[in-house]
């Protein structure tokens, strides 16, 4: 081991630098960048500014031109972060300074041969380093480090824009090259490089335990086998992992909860199961593992192990991404999601998704939607509604992904019964109502919950009516809406209906007395008495009967709202919780109970006799959709068929279906149109589908598709 101490031109001069593939990816950000050129533009005028340790391995092979000249390579072991910052700082440096630009090139500093910068990342990220960042080439980037080396050369391209008076962009680039003293160790052997990085915290943000991973397994993989056996595997392995963790810095704005180590995290109970120790501890499980396994010899033993774990952290990173793209997953599946990112709190049931997602994914999405609704239920009843610490049934749910994962003979049905039973175990049906009925409802949930729950609500109201106000449930749940009191906190006595006058404190936070309604109107109008609330009256514009949230315009339908209306709606939104999120192993099951369908006719046994003669265009070709379909459809993907399939006009939003909706319920009642028609909402938009309870369905095929000209 040598060591000595040299300016960073200095260095540089010395050769070529290369990040090894045991090193991590670039991870500079803002607070870093600013740290670096606040220490530039303040150096004192004849000082040295220590730019910290660099640890270099020579490479026994240097790197030879087409002309023969010859450059020694250096993997950087340590420094890195500030290696890489100090080159971006330079390039950008050039791009402002005529002088720079002349003095860089002359020393070769940036460019010391045609074919590549001074200093080389790892192998995702190179390309996207010597062809776009240092080069005229316009790539996408593809991976968290390749944004972050874009956010750098960004920030010193704005900073030397409108650089401070007293310092010029040529001096914060002299101070860097000439006034910043780096100690420079030089060190022999892969092996030993890979054990020193694993223990050192280069300048900026600390080690990830996924980088410490890969260290590790090069590091292992080298002493376990002649010249690294898996090398290139763990090299490609996580370059593609890296890749898909992109999602962390592009994906839903949920995924802004976990990070590299909570994946790694999650993968571990797909790969293990769940012990609590390990479950938090998974490099160090696996370090112990290996170390065993060497100590004994077992070197094929090291070498199998280190091949699983890398091929399946690789699947659970695909896995992982794909939660965080809603969008870009089947429609069933993609409105289940939103649901549920939406909602939050999924770290216990994120092994499950992953361990599903591999499972079942994008090509079975009828089973891939069951079990993120089963997931929703879950988080709903115990996170949201009970308020259960967020440890709660972790090891249960953690096992079953590991199943899931592990056993190819679990259905899909074991896996919702599962679900059901760990929701049963600690919210069951009993437990779930009593919460609802909390006389303290409103100050035992938070806001964003409620009106979680009253969104869905509201979307139920407008399906029973025909009425498809489609709404962004998102926005519903922004800083724009809240919770009202329908009768208000601090109303005034003789506001106070008469029958809630003894007892208003033990009534006025009930889930009966809450609705949702925009930030404006409860500022505004929210301390109202309920009679003026309802209508507006004089020069007000807003009321309730205009409100386009239905679970508030459906208020203006009572008479008045005292103790009895209260607890009427209170039990109907109870009720509606009971089915939307019930603990069933059949999600997609008919919209009634099992007693309710035993007791329960439909008002028409079979298809009334004039219903295909007073059909409309639009309602046939909307029945011929559903059965083309055989399962739920957008109410979106609806409108554009019969407007591009039939050549149809429809409107656009909620009002498109509600005019199709609303004609069936005109002509036969709105209980022949439930037994018609399945309809849920996704959070975004309704899904329908055909309701095959009532034996329509055979029918209506006869007449719209084996017989076309039914008129």
């Amino acid at each position: 081991m040598q060591t000595r101490t040299e300016t960073l031109a200095s260095l540089y001069q010395d050769g070529l630098f290369d990040i090894p593939s045991y090193q991590r990816s670039y991870s500079w950000e803002q607070s870093q960048l600013e740290d670096l050129l606040v220490d530039l533009q303040y150096l004192p005028e004849g000082s040295n500014h220590f730019f910290g340790n660099v640890i270099l391995d020579m490479r026994d092979e240097p790197y030879q031109t087409d002309k023969g000249r010859q450059l020694n390579v250096y993997d950087v072991v340590d420094g890195q972060q500030r290696l890489t910052t100090a080159l971006i700082l330079l390039h950008v440096a050039t791009q402002f300074d005529t002088v720079v630009e002349e003095s860089v090139e002359t020393d070769n500093l940036i460019f010391p041969v045609e074919e590549r910068p001074r200093l080389l990342p790892q192998d995702q990220d190179e390309e996207y380093f010597r062809d776009s960042l240092f080069g005229d080439a316009t790539l996408e980037q593809t991976t968290p480090s390749q944004e972050r080396l874009a956010y750098a050369y960004t920030f010193f391209e704005k900073a030397f824009e409108d650089p401070p008076v007293d310092v010029s962009v040529r001096e914060i680039s002299e101070r860097l090259r000439y006034n910043c003293t780096i100690n420079v160790v030089e060190i022999e052997g892969d092996s030993e490089a890979a054990s020193i990085f694993e223990s050192l915290n280069d300048r900026g943000k600390p080690l990830s335990t996924l980088d410490k991973t890969k260290s590790f397994l090069m590091y292992m993989d080298d002493r376990s086998s002649n010249r690294g056996a898996l090398e290139e595997k763990i090299k490609q392995r996580f370059g593609s992992i890296y890749k898909e963790l992109f999602v962390l810095s592009n994906g839903h704005d949920r995924v802004s909860d976990f990070d590299e180590d909570s994946f790694q995290r999650f993968h571990w109970g797909l790969y293990d199961g769940y012990n609590a120790n390990e479950y938090f501890d998974s490099l160090g499980t696996l370090k112990a593992r290996l170390r065993r396994s060497y100590r004994e010899g077992d070197y094929e033993g090291v070498q199998t192990e280190i091949n699983a774990y890398t091929t399946d952290l690789r699947e659970a990173g695909s896995a992982f991404a794909a939660l965080f793209h809603p969008a870009q997953r089947p429609a069933p599946v993609e409105t289940a999601l939103e649901r549920l990112l939406a909602l939050g709190r999924l770290a216990n049931v994120l092994p499950v998704l992953m361990a599903a997602q591999l499972e079942y994914g994008d090509e079975a999405p009828k089973e891939m939607a069951d079990i993120v609704h089963a997931c929703e239920t879950l988080v709903f009843r115990m996170y949201a509604v009970d308020n259960r610490r967020s440890d709660t049934g972790r090891g249960r749910l953690v096992r079953l992904a590991h199943d899931i994962r592990s056993d190819g003979a679990m259905r899909v049905e074991d896996i919702l019964n599962r679900l059901a039973s760990i929701t049963r175990i600690y919210t069951a049906d009993d437990r779930f109502e009593r919460l609802l009925r909390d006389p303290e409802f409103y100050k035992s949930m938070s806001s964003r919950d409620v009106r979680y729950l009253l969104s869905h609500y509201s979307q139920e109201l407008g399906i029973e009516v025909g009425e498809y106000v489609e709404h962004d449930l998102e926005h519903v749940l922004s800083t724009d809406f809240g919770v009202e009191h329908i009768l208000a906190q601090n109303l005034a006595d003789e506001d106070i209906p008469e029958n809630l006058r003894e007892k208003f404190e033990d009534n006025v936070h009930r889930l009966g007395n809450l609705t949702i309604a925009s930030t404006y109107w409860n500022s505004s109008y929210g301390n109202l008495p309920f009679a003026e609330k309802k209508t507006a009256e004089g020069d007000r514009e807003k009321e309730y009967q205009s409100s386009i949230l239905r679970v508030q315009q459906v208020l203006a339908n009572y008479e008045e709202f005292g103790r009895d209306e209260l607890e009427a709606r209170e039990q109907d939104i109870i009720d509606f919780a009971l089915k939307e999120w019930s603990i069933t192993t059949e999600r997609d099951s008919a919209s009634v109970s099992d007693t309710e369908a035993a007791t329960r006719e439909s008002e028409y046994e079979q298809l009334p006799s004039d219903f295909f003669k007073r059909l409309t265009d639009r309602q046939e070709a909307f029945l011929r959709i559903l059965l083309d379909a055989d399962e739920w459809v957008l109410s979106e993907d609806i409108r554009q068929e019969i407007q591009n399939e039939y050549g149809l006009s429809m409107g656009s939003g909620g009002g498109a279906m509600a005019g199709i909706l609303s004609g069936f319920s005109r002509k036969y009642g709105k209980g022949f149109t439930r037994d018609l028609i399945d309809i849920r909402w996704t959070g975004k938009q309704g899904e329908y589908r055909l309701n095959a309870e009532y034996g329509y369905e055979e029918e209506l095929r006869d007449r719209l598709i084996a017989d076309p000209t039914h008129t």
